[in-house]
């Protein structure tokens, strides 16, 4: 019979580590591990999070490409931007409930409603960062993919947001001189 000691989990008091129950508080011992590595496994959202934003720079370059500037493209822009900044924290947030993320300053990690506003207020920090604490809870560490796809859907907004702006210039010098020419000057 092995005489290592343990703490348990729940009242902190120190039991054999061998025991499957507290001999103080009566807790199951062996369901804290089981449910943890289940917890765990089933929860990773990783490839969710990646996804958002490479579907959004997809849409950015099939969709508002095509569209002309009578279709509002600059407001489609923006609610690609903002669908993606809340779905990525609003992900982000349910995978760090369910793993169980709490305040830790050792860490650095947050609870679930921190790294909400983390993720939504400075998206190209946040979301990164994000993906690297994950791994203080058993999910894989995505930071290198996480910086490569904020690099991709940041560069696509802005240089469509440039292409928009542009067009938009375009359009209005064409309308002036029309006007010029309209009124006879």
């Amino acid at each position: 019979m092995s005489n290592e000691i343990k703490d348990c989990p729940y009242c902190g008091e120190e039991i054999l580590a061998v025991a499957k129950k507290c001999k103080h508080c009566n807790s199951e011992l062996d369901l804290e591990v089981t449910t943890l590595e289940i917890k765990k496994s089933e929860v990773d959202y990783g490839t969710l999070l990646l996804a958002i934003p490479i579907i959004t720079s997809l849409l950015i370059w099939i969709w508002v490409s095509g569209m002309s500037l009578l279709q509002s493209p600059g407001g489609t822009l923006s609610l690609l931007m903002l669908t993606t900044i809340l779905g990525t924290a609003l992900v982000a947030s349910m995978e760090a409930s369910k793993v169980g993320m709490k305040s830790d300053r050792k860490k650095g990690t947050y609870s679930p409603t921190a790294w909400f506003f983390i993720i939504t207020f400075m998206w190209i920090i946040g979301y990164p960062i994000y993906l690297y604490k994950r791994k203080h809870y058993g999910l894989k560490n995505r930071l290198l993919a996480g910086v490569v796809i904020t690099l991709i859907f940041i560069g696509s907004y802005g240089a469509m947001n440039a292409s928009i702006e542009e067009a938009t210039a375009q359009m209005q010098g064409e309308f002036h001189n029309l006007q010029r020419e309209l009124l006879g000057q």
